[in-house]
This record gives C-alpha cells, sequence and structure tokens, in this order.
C-alpha cells in the first residue's frame, strides 16, 4: 500500500509528522504551508548581531522530547537571565527594594507551586484563587513593611506576566483546576539555542543536524507547496473514495489521509467553513472550549547598552494617577507592556512582552508608532539615563496573521463550562469503515504540553504513528481488498453485549465491525475520574457512573475479571447505614431490621408465581407487597410502630423502584417476579472492580481489536428486506454499510423510542409487541464529594418520609437515600433516584441540585442519553399475557424471506440469507437488568450465528 498522505502545516505538528512518515517509509506525501517558510509558531530571524525567535521559546528539561533531541548535539545554553532578577520599577522611576521584590515573588510562585492540591477543587478561575491566596499573604507580619499600593502594583504585574504564561487575556478567564492540567517539565525551565534559535529542532527532525548532507537526512522542502492556504476540507468520504483539499488560490489536492495541525486560533474562526460537512458535535464542543490567546514580543536593537553589565531588565508598575492617564491615551494598550528584558547572545537587544487585549490593539497600530511607545516607556520607568532611539526594531503580530489568530492555548473557564478535553479536539474523522480521514495534531491537541513546542512535536508523531499502526494492521488482515464498509457481520453498539458477539467472532474467520454511536465503548459502563483529594492524588479516584457491581461468580465476566486481576475482595451492599425521617428523627435499627426482613419474605413469596407458573396471580409486585403487609403488619408490630413499619414499606418500595428502574412497582409483574436467576447465589453482595467497570471494558477492547470499532456513529436507518442477502445499515453522517448478518444490540430504550423509523420495512409484530412491552426505565446516581466525610461512622443515610409518594412530589422524594462510597473516595455519598423524580432531576442545573458547599457532583443523567434512553429493563405487567414476550426478541429474523427462526443456524438452501440478531440485557430471559446478562447475550447470539 501507498497511501496518499497530505500534512496541512509545516509548524512543529506538521513537520514531526512527516518526518517520521517518511522515515517510515511513507513517502507519497506533501504538505500544504500558507506561509513561505517552515516553521509554524516557530519563527527564527535575523536580529542585531544574531538572531532571535519571533514565537516559541524552550521550556524544561525532563520529558521535553526537544530537549531529548537536542541535548545530544550540545546545542543548549542556559538563560542568564532569571525572573526572579528583575527589578521592579514603577511608573515614577521609583525602584522597588529587591528584598521586597523578591519575598513579593515568592509568595506569588508559593500560591501556584504549594497550593495544586487546593486549586485541583477550586471552582472558579485562576485569578480568583490567586488573588483570594495573595490577600492572605499579605495580611501576615512578614510583609507589613510592604504598602498597599506597591504590593497591588506589584500584583498588576503578575497579572499580565502570568497571563503572557498562559495566553490568555485575563487570570480571570483561566480556569484554576485546569491550569493544573499543564504539566512542567523539571530541569532548566528557559533554555535558549545558543546563536542559532528554535529553527534548529526542524533541522534535527528533517535528520540534518549538524550535517545537512546526512545520508538519513530529509529535505522536507521538496514535499512541500508554500503559500497555500487551506479553504476547505472536504470528508464525506465512502470507503474507497478521497479527501479533498480545496485552496484559496483553487488548486485541489486529494489525499487517502490528511493530518492538520493547523493553529487553534484558524480552527475557532473557521472551522464552520473549513470543513464539509460539518464537523461532530463533540469536535465543535472542544474548538469552541479550549481557548487561544496572545502574546507579542517586542524588540529593540541599540547601538551599545545603555543599561549597567549585570542588569537582566525591568518589570513594570504603574502608580494609580500614571495609570488613569495611559488609559485615556490613544495608545492605552501600552499598559499592558508589563516588562523589558536582555536576550542572550543579543548584547545590544531588549525585547518587550505585552499579551491579552492590548497585545492585539498593539498590532493594529503602525510599527513606527509603537516604537515610539516602547521607547517612551522606557524613558519614563528608567530615571536619571540617557537612552537613545534604537537602531532597529521589530515586533510580532501572530494574532493579526491569519494563518494563525493567535499564540498558544490554554484551559479556560469556557473549557470548564462546556466539560470538553484535548481528547476530544484530538479524535480523528473517520469514514464510513472507521479507518481515519482526518487527523488533528498541533499544541492545542495535547493533554498536558499544550502551549509548547515539544507538545506539538508529540502530537506530530502521535497522529503518524496512528497511520502507521493503521497500515501494519491492514497489510496483516487486509492486504489483498484493502478496507471496505462491507463485513459478514456488523454489530451496532459496542456496549457490553456488542463486545461479548464481538468476543464470539474474534476468531471465527469472518469479517466484523461494530458501529458505536458514542465516542466510547462500554455502552451504559461509564468510569469517570473524581476531583484528588488534597494531598493525595493527581486524579481523583475513578467512580462508576452507570453499571457499578459484578452481580455473582458464576458467569464468563467474572472469570475475565479474575485473569486479568480486576476484582476487589471488598464487597458492597446497598441500604445500610441510619434511617432519618424528614423530622430529623432516627428510626431504630431493631424495626428497620424488622422491616426489611418481612418485606424481604413477601417479595421471595412473590417468585413463586414464576416458579410454579401459576395461571392466577395478583395484578402486580406492588399490590402483591402492600396487600400481603397489610396483612401481616398487626402480627408483626406493635400499635406504636405500625406507622413507622408502613413509612420503612415507602422506603422499600423507592429502593425496589430504583433497582428494577422502573416508574413505579404498579408496573412491575408479580407472575415473572421469579425469571431472573441467580443461579444459586446470594447476591446480596455484590462485587467491585479495582479500578472501574471501565477497565473491564478496555480488557475486552484490547482483545478484540481497537480497529473493529467505529465510533462516533449513530445509526439512522437499517434497510433489511429483499436486499439480495444483505442488510444495509444508514448513519446519521451519511455513511453506510452493510453485511450479511447484522447484530442490533441497542438499548430497549432506544428500540422503543425509534422503532417506528429506525427499521425499514418495519419489523414483525412479534418483535414490535415484545420492544413495547418489556419494561425499561430510569435511574440516576449523585456523586456528592465533600472536603471530609461529615458522617463520620455512619454507613450510609437512608431517607424515610411521613407524607405519601405522590406523581408530581419534588424529585428528591423520589431519592431512596446515599451509600457511603466504599470502596472508594472516603469523603463522597452516592445518592440514588428513580421513577419521575430521575426524570425531573435531570431537567436541572448542577447548582439547582446540591448547595454550593458541595464541592463536585456528578449525576448520571441515563434517560437524557440518546444512546441509552434509560437505565436497563424490567419484566413489566405488560408481559403476563405474552407467553413469547422474550422469546421473539431471540429469535433469527431471516430477512430474504421475512421469516423468523428459533434454532441457531439457517435451513439448508439459505446458508447465503441476510440475517438480523437482538442482543442486549432486556434480550436475556434469565439475567436482564444486569452486565453479565448483556455480555452473555451478545455471546450466544453471535455462537448461534457460527453454529
Amino acid at each position: 500500500m501507498d497511501p496518499r498522505i497530505l500534512v496541512i502545516g509545516a509548524g512543529a505538528a506538521g513537520v514531526a509528522a512527516a518526518t517520521r512518515l517518511i522515515a517510515k517509509g511513507y513517502k507519497n506525501l506533501t504538505i500544504l504551508e500558507a506561509e513561505n517558510r517552515i516553521g509554524g509558531r516557530i519563527h527564527t530571524v535575523p536580529f542585531g548581531a544574531n538572531v532571535v525567535d519571533l514565537g516559541a521559546q524552550c521550556h524544561g528539561e525532563a520529558n521535553n522530547v526537544c530537549y531529548q533531541l537536542g541535548s545530544k548535539l550540545n546545542v543548549f545554553d542556559s538563560n542568564t537571565a532569571r525572573y526572579e532578577n528583575f527589578e521592579l520599577t514603577k511608573s515614577n522611576g521609583e525602584r522597588v527594594p529587591m528584598e521586597q521584590s523578591e519575598r513579593l515573588m515568592e509568595a506569588m510562585w508559593t500560591i501556584l507551586g504549594t497550593h495544586k492540591n487546593e486549586l485541583s477543587h477550586y471552582r472558579g478561575s485562576l485569578g480568583s484563587f490567586v488573588l483570594e491566596k495573595f490577600r492572605s499573604f499579605l495580611e501576615t507580619p512578614e510583609y507589613g513593611d510592604i504598602d498597599h499600593d506597591t504590593a497591588y502594583q506589584f500584583l498588576e504585574f503578575f497579572h499580565k506576566f502570568e497571563n503572557s504564561i498562559e495566553s490568555s487575556d485575563s487570570w480571570f478567564d483561566t480556569s484554576g483546576p485546569g491550569y493544573l492540567h499543564y504539566w512542567e517539565c523539571d530541569g532548566n525551565p528557559l533554555l535558549n539555542w545558543r546563536d542559532k534559535g528554535y529553527r534548529t529542532i526542524f533541522e534535527i527532525l528533517m535528520q540534518r543536524y549538524p550535517l545537512p548532507i546526512a545520508k538519513d537526512a530529509i529535505n522536507l522542502e521538496e514535499y512541500t507547496h508554500f503559500n497555500k492556504s487551506v479553504a476547505n476540507i472536504c470528508w464525506n468520504s465512502g470507503p474507497d473514495q478521497t479527501v479533498s483539499v480545496r485552496c484559496t488560490d483553487n488548486t485541489v489536492y486529494d489525499a487517502d489521509h490528511v493530518i492538520s495541525t493547523v493553529s487553534h486560533g484558524v480552527l475557532k474562526e473557521r472551522y464552520g467553513t473549513l470543513f464539509t460537512p460539518k464537523l461532530p458535535p463533540i469536535k465543535v464542543n472542544a474548538i469552541q472550549g479550549l481557548s487561544i490567546g496572545t502574546v507579542n514580543k517586542l524588540f529593540l536593537e541599540f547601538d551599545k547598552p545603555f543599561w549597567p553589565k549585570d542588569w537582566q531588565g525591568l518589570s513594570l508598575l504603574w502608580t494609580k494617577s500614571d495609570l488613569e492617564a495611559v488609559r485615556s491615551s490613544k495608545n492605552s494598550w501600552m499598559e499592558d507592556v508589563f516588562g523589558f528584558y536582555t536576550v542572550d547572545y543579543q548584547p545590544n537587544v531588549l525585547c518587550g512582552w505585552i499579551s491579552g487585549k492590548n497585545g492585539r490593539k498593539m498590532e493594529r497600530t503602525s510599527e513606527d508608532e509603537v516604537r515610539k511607545v516602547c521607547m517612551h516607556l522606557l524613558r519614563k520607568f528608567i530615571k536619571n539615563t540617557t537612552i537613545p532611539e534604537p537602531k532597529s526594531f521589530h515586533r510580532t503580530t501572530w494574532y493579526s496573521n491569519p494563518n494563525f489568530r493567535g499564540s498558544y492555548s490554554f484551559r479556560s473557564m469556557t473549557t470548564d463550562l462546556l466539560n470538553t478535553s484535548a481528547e476530544h479536539l484530538a479524535l480523528p474523522l473517520t469514514n464510513s469503515c472507521g479507518i481515519p480521514v482526518v487527523q488533528f495534531a498541533g499544541e492545542a491537541t495535547h493533554s498536558h504540553y499544550y502551549s509548547t513546542v515539544h507538545g506539538a512535536i508529540e502530537t506530530g508523531w502521535r497522529e503518524a504513528d496512528r497511520l502507521v499502526g493503521l497500515y501494519e494492521r491492514l497489510f496483516t488482515t487486509r492486504t489483498e481488498q484493502g478496507p471496505k464498509a462491507y463485513v459478514d457481520v456488523l454489530i451496532l453498539g459496542a456496549g457490553m453485549a456488542g463486545l461479548g458477539a464481538a468476543k464470539a467472532l474474534r476468531t471465527s474467520g469472518k469479517t466484523f465491525a461494530l458501529l458505536e454511536a458514542q465516542s466510547v465503548a462500554g455502552g451504559r459502563i461509564s468510569t469517570v475520574p473524581m476531583k484528588a483529594q488534597a494531598g493525595v492524588d493527581r486524579e481523583g479516584p475513578r467512580i462508576d457512573a452507570g453499571a457499578q457491581w459484578l452481580h455473582g461468580r458464576q458467569n464468563d465476566l467474572h472469570g475475565i475479571a479474575v485473569e486479568n486481576d480486576l476484582l476487589r475482595e471488598e464487597l458492597s451492599e446497598e441500604g445500610l447505614g441510619d434511617y432519618l425521617r424528614d423530622d430529623r428523627y432516627r428510626v431504630d435499627d431493631f424495626l428497620v431490621q424488622k422491616v426489611d426482613f418481612l418485606v424481604g419474605q413477601i417479595l421471595e413469596e412473590c417468585e413463586g408465581f414464576a416458579k410454579k407458573g401459576c395461571e392466577e396471580f395478583p395484578t402486580s409486585v406492588d399490590t402483591y407487597l402492600r396487600e400481603q403487609f397489610e396483612r401481616r403488619i398487626g402480627e408483626t408490630f406493635r400499635q406504636d410502630e405500625q406507622e413507622l413499619a408502613r413509612q420503612l414499606l415507602d422506603w422499600h418500595i423507592r429502593f425496589q423502584i430504583i433497582d428494577n428502574s422502573c416508574m413505579s412497582m404498579k408496573d412491575i409483574s408479580a407472575k415473572l417476579w421469579g425469571s431472573y436467576s441467580f443461579n444459586g447465589e446470594s447476591c446480596q453482595a455484590h462485587i467491585n472492580m479495582k479500578y472501574g467497570f471501565q477497565a473491564l471494558v478496555d480488557c475486552l477492547v484490547d482483545d478484540i481489536g481497537h480497529e473493529k470499532i467505529v465510533f462516533n456513529k449513530e445509526v439512522s436507518e437499517i434497510r433489511w428486506k429483499d436486499l439480495k442477502s444483505r442488510v444495509v445499515v444508514k448513519c446519521s453522517d451519511g455513511t453506510s454499510y452493510s453485511c450479511q448478518h447484522l447484530i442490533v444490540t441497542f438499548s430497549l430504550g432506544v428500540l422503543k423510542a425509534s422503532l417506528n423509523k429506525l427499521f425499514q420495512p418495519a419489523l414483525p409484530k412479534s418483535y414490535r409487541r415484545s420492544i413495547r412491552n418489556i419494561g425499561f426505565g430510569t435511574i440516576d446516581k449523585i456523586f456528592l464529594q465533600f472536603e471530609s466525610a461529615w458522617w463520620e461512622d455512619s454507613q450510609g443515610i437512608q431517607l424515610v418520609w411521613s407524607d405519601t409518594l405522590e406523581k408530581d412530589s419534588h424529585w428528591t422524594r423520589y431519592l431512596s437515600g446515599f451509600d457511603i462510597v466504599d470502596p472508594g473516595p472516603p469523603n463522597t455519598l452516592l445518592g440514588w433516584v428513580g421513577s419521575y423524580g430521575a426524570l425531573e432531576m435531570e431537567k436541572l442545573s448542577d447548582e439547582q441540585i446540591v448547595d454550593d458547599c458541595v464541592f463536585i457532583l456528578r449525576n448520571t443523567r441515563w434517560h437524557s442519553n440518546p444512546f441509552v434512553r434509560g437505565s436497563y429493563s424490567y419484566t413489566s405487567t405488560n408481559c403476563d399475557y405474552e407467553p413469547d414476550f422474550q422469546r421473539s426478541l431471540l429469535e433469527t429474523l431471516i430477512c430474504d424471506g421475512h421469516e423468523t427462526m428459533t434454532g441457531g443456524s439457517i435451513q439448508a438452501g439459505k446458508s447465503d440469507s441476510a440475517t438480523v440478531r437482538f442482543a442486549g440485557e432486556a434480550c436475556h430471559p434469565k439475567y436482564f437488568s444486569t452486565v453479565h446478562g448483556a455480555y452473555q447475550s451478545g455471546l450466544e447470539q453471535a455462537q448461534k450465528l457460527l453454529n
């Protein structure tokens, strides 16, 4: 194979990707560069006695790929200028004593360096956090000798300085917790490239340093088309089509794969028109949520230094009166020039810095006017010194350049609000076979080294390696045909049922693929990190927002979990702890146990209707439970206990509503109550996962093969009738797949919601009846994380109410209570809510659900997820008079003759018939509502197909 690869952008990410691919033998490659040079936001130019870097500078040593590449070649030197040594100078010429300057700087480094654990929990901006802490510092005796004006003038300087590091307009835009996403590289924080500049990194990547004519040298210029600004990327491609890239000069380039490394600023400005079709919502959300700002440099060269020999620069502090005058002047942007500093290997050059909105205003000012303003600032702040005019001047304009639109990215309050990440930005766009056709690289797509060259390089390598790994797999599995949109078996959904089916097909010799509507595998499994505890973890403990426990040991999933060492020794139980009534009365433990025993006894007796196959049975579990409870209440409880016992029964009914994921226990069939099988095990204590349920999903995906799953594929139509032994599946993004055998593992909630439009033509009546009759409701979890576990030794808080539960009751009335998350973060409660309460809760904002004192809320909204539409199934009363209610879904639908069959194989003469099968927890006759039931259902349906 010789795929055509197009790299957009010849900056650090683009060069890294291209050189990696070429070195691996992928030479059918073209780079489109909008500028007339290689480099992107690295731009080294001659200036003064040497060169200066108009863009990026090198930061740190450990885990910095730039340092790792260059240190072997002795290209680095340490900057002589140190931030902590700069003079703090006021606009009236007064210098802040160095001893005070050092203490003020030390306060800031302490706030940002030693309060990280507290900042990780902070619900606000970096600026708000720093301001709170800085005020606290000033109130201590150590800072008593620093006057208020000086302290807050310094604060304003440091605000501008920090904005230049973050590339934000204001530190009130920067997310407090998001600030910690960036990882510092240990070692020297400021390195220089001696007399060569940062462009040296490109020579190293192209293997042309120190010898430009080395045997392995890559002349990337031969692959690069300069002055090529991209107007549109058309990626609406079928399996055998190409991506088409049109430039503003109307030249068109076709490719099998495009790696886009355009600046995040350009993406923000042009994502609406740059891509055809429009980008998926998760990508748009990432582009909008991740932020980019402006940082500019101002270089002045003099005939000779006018400053003392060891002087390293000055930082500018404005007095109140001078600041007012500046803000009313035509060049008010000068307020945000926060300092001028010496430049290594440039004895006659000073570099000024400006960022944010005023940095962009500066760009709109003429270069000569900017030079005059710089000289005005130097002469205003440096008194009693004759400062000559500079012999040359150069300023950067990173925002005005339409090919960049900013300097580098940061994590803003908007990032938090939209709950997005670099991982979302880095997700590739795929064709109908799940092959990546448009990939994204660049500093903004790095999770931890965003805003840096070393981060950009790593992302270029990441995307190059993605392609190399893809073709290594294709060569071994599809050498003759190449990837196609037809497979023998197509599985819809990569939840546990889909993964179970794929596991069975893995070694069958049949080609198969899974289409998943969401961006991750697992379906109703969702393991997410909570915020870290102060002083404990960088990332918080992981909790399961979806399926949480493994029920029983006699199932395949338990064996897989044991094999991969995924199980904890500790077991969990529900409904433990204190039973507290709404009038603050604590119910006696013995009474709680008596009611629990009686309810358990009645429900166990109700199982007999299913086991005995009774012809007469109660109308629902609710009816049977309430009638039997009232019959026995007099003989079990004293008169003064009976009202409280009924209130505890109300708790049990709420608990069962949640446990069965139904709207009411009146919906639960008494006739079928005993149809769920525990395999003879006691499953009251639940089995916990060490790393959350997602770890089990990851093991299955690794075993099946990541390349078998195509994500972000929402199915819009399934055409199953008379298509020459083929089933055709259409997705909402316009792509189509075909197969001989289709296994549908959608949740029952999705099938109910889309039944009339998803299948063309409509499914046979028996299937439709089963889908409508089997119950499917929703439950939600609410995770409340506190600073400490204020409930002390209690094992939980269960809610008992003195009023009657009505349909229109407040949503909190549907809560059963809060369990201690154990094992898990010790400062966290897990609330459970079901029925109408869950539906109402999902409409509310987090702020409406919890009080402001709560650090974090993690509530799962399974009904609101269009790809889930609820939690799990139950046997409803509608099934009582449908003897084949579940068997219908287990039958194989033969598409050619529209027949159904209950056996595992197709009759003689019809071996080439197309089929549709259904799998999922709702399809399992004994293990419905469980993860192992879903997995077993998929496994069994795939095995029937193979028999």
